[in-house]
C-alpha cells in the first residue's frame, strides 16, 4: 500500500511543469478527467499560449462532437498556470515534469520538485529516453520518481510508457499506470529504465536499417518505403518518416549521448555514415526543404510509386526490429504484449514486431539477421545485429511468441 495514495481516485490536484507542447497537451488530459491541474512555466508568454492552445483543441473536439460546450467550459475551469514552481505543486498528488530534453536540466527541476513538492507527491518526468534513474536519484525519493512518457500530441496519442527504475516502488508503477488508464489512456511498462524505452528502441531499427541498406547500396531509398508503405501498411516508410520527424537531426545531433550512456542495452555503435552525410550537408528534411527527399515549397516530395515495391524486401527492415523487441523481452524490460500495443498505439504500426515474427516465424528472422551480421564490417556492428538468445531459443523450438504454441 502506498502512503496516502493507493489508486487512481486518490490523485486529485496535479501539476505539469513546462507549458511547451507537450505540457500543455498533458495537462488538458488531465483536467477533462475532472482533475484540478496547475500548470507551471517560467516563461509568461508561454503559458498563455497554453492556456489559449489548449482552449483551441477542446473548440476542435467540441466542433467534432466528441465533447460538449459544457465539458470543454468545465475543463478550461479546471486549469490553472502559475510562474513559480513551488506555487505550482503545493498540495498536488502527481507531478509531470515536461520540459526541454535536457538531462542536467531535468535533474535540476527534480531536485527543486522534491524539496517543494508534498512528501507523498509522485514525481514523472515525460523524458522521451533520458535517464530516469539519474533524474530520481536527484530527489530524496527516488522510491516515488518514475517515466510516463507521453506521445505527441497528448490529447490524441492513446499510448504512455510507464518507466521504472531500479528505485521505483512497484505500488507507483501500478498506480501510475492505473492513473494513465484513468485518463482515458493505454499504459505500457518499461520494467528497466533503458536507453529510448520501449517505443523510440523499435523505432531506431526501422530507420537505421533501411539507412544501411542505401548506404550499402543494397537498396533504394524509394524502393524500402513503398515496400514498407504499400506492402506493409505503414503510416510512413523509414526515410519519409525520418524527414517528417527530422530524424537525420535527432540521431546525429543525440549519438554522442547516447555513445556515453552505460544503461542496459546502451548503443554503442555509431549512426549510419549516410545520416552523418545529409547533416553536414544540412538535410535535415522536411523543414529545411531537404533531407533523404527534395521538398517543394509546399512541403511535398515526388510520389513514390507502389511498383518500386516490388525491389525490395521488408523483411530486411522488419528482422533487425523483431531483434531489438526480442532483447528487451529476454532482458526483462517489458512483455510481449506491451512492445506490441507500444508499437501499434505508440508508432501507428499496422502490426507489433512480435505479430509479424509469429507470421513469418523466427527461423526466418534468425537468417535474415544472420546475414546482417555479415554484411557488416566492424564487430560491434556484427554483434548488434546477431539474432539475441531468446530469438534463437524460438527459433529451435518452432514456438510463436503470442500463445506459445508452434508458429
Amino acid at each position: 500500500m502506498t502512503p496516502g495514495l493507493s489508486e487512481p481516485d486518490d490523485i486529485g490536484r496535479t501539476a505539469v511543469v513546462g507549458a511547451g507542447e507537450m505540457g500543455r497537451g498533458i495537462a488538458a488530459v488531465q483536467a477533462l478527467s475532472g482533475r484540478e491541474v496547475v500548470v507551471q512555466d517560467l516563461d509568461s508568454e508561454q503559458l498563455d499560449a497554453a492556456l489559449e492552445h489548449v482552449e483551441w483543441s477542446l473548440g476542435k473536439a467540441v466542433e467534432k462532437g466528441r465533447l460538449s460546450e459544457a465539458e470543454q467550459a468545465a475543463t478550461l475551469d479546471r486549469l490553472s498556470t502559475v510562474e513559480e514552481l513551488a506555487d505550482a505543486v503545493e498540495g498536488v498528488d502527481f507531478v509531470t515534469e515536461a520540459i526541454v530534453e535536457k538531462q542536467a536540466v531535468k535533474e535540476s527541476v527534480f531536485a527543486d520538485l522534491d524539496a517543494h513538492a508534498p512528501d507523498h507527491a509522485v514525481l514523472a518526468s515525460n523524458t522521451s529516453g533520458l535517464n530516469v534513474t539519474r533524474i530520481a536519484e536527484a530527489t530524496d525519493r527516488p522510491d516515488r520518481v518514475l517515466g510516463t512518457h507521453w506521445f505527441n500530441p497528448p490529447m490524441l496519442m492513446e499510448l504512455v510508457e510507464v518507466v521504472h527504475t531500479e528505485h521505483t516502488d512497484t505500488a507507483i508503477a501500478e498506480l501510475a499506470a492505473a492513473f494513465v488508464e484513468d485518463l482515458d489512456k493505454t499504459p505500457i511498462h518499461c520494467r528497466k529504465d533503458v536507453p529510448s524505452f520501449v517505443v523510440n528502441r523499435c523505432m531506431r531499427p526501422y530507420g537505421e536499417a533501411a539507412a544501411w541498406l542505401v548506404y550499402y547500396d543494397e537498396a533504394r531509398k524509394e524502393a524500402v518505403d513503398a515496400a514498407l508503405e504499400y506492402d506493409e501498411d505503414f503510416p510512413m516508410g523509414p526515410f519519409a518518416l525520418a524527414d517528417f520527424t527530422g530524424g537525420i537531426q535527432l540521431r546525429v545531433d543525440g549519438e554522442a549521448d547516447h555513445l556515453a550512456d552505460d544503461r542496459l542495452l546502451a548503443y554503442d555503435t555509431r549512426v549510419c555514415p549516410l545520416l552523418h552525410e545529409l547533416y553536414e550537408q544540412g538535410r535535415f528534411g522536411r523543414k529545411t526543404g531537404r533531407g533523404y527527399y527534395e521538398y517543394d515549397d509546399d512541403g511535398e516530395k515526388p510520389p513514390v510509386s507502389a511498383t518500386a515495391a516490388r525491389e525490395f524486401d521488408p523483411l530486411w527492415v522488419w528482422a533487425p526490429v523483431i531483434n531489438e523487441a526480442a532483447k528487451m523481452v529476454q532482458h526483462d524490460v517489458a512483455t510481449v504484449e506491451d512492445v506490441d500495443t507500444g508499437m501499434r498505439l505508440g508508432g501507428n504500426w499496422p502490426v507489433g514486431p512480435f505479430e509479424k515474427a509469429d507470421r513469418v516465424g523466427a527461423e526466418t528472422v534468425v537468417e535474415y539477421l544472420c546475414e546482417w551480421a555479415a554484411m557488416h564490417d566492424r564487430l560491434n556492428l556484427k554483434a548488434e545485429y546477431l539474432p539475441c538468445d531468446l530469438l534463437v531459443e524460438r527459433a529451435k523450438s518452432g514456438e510463436r511468441f503470442h500463445d506459445g504454441g508452434a508458429a
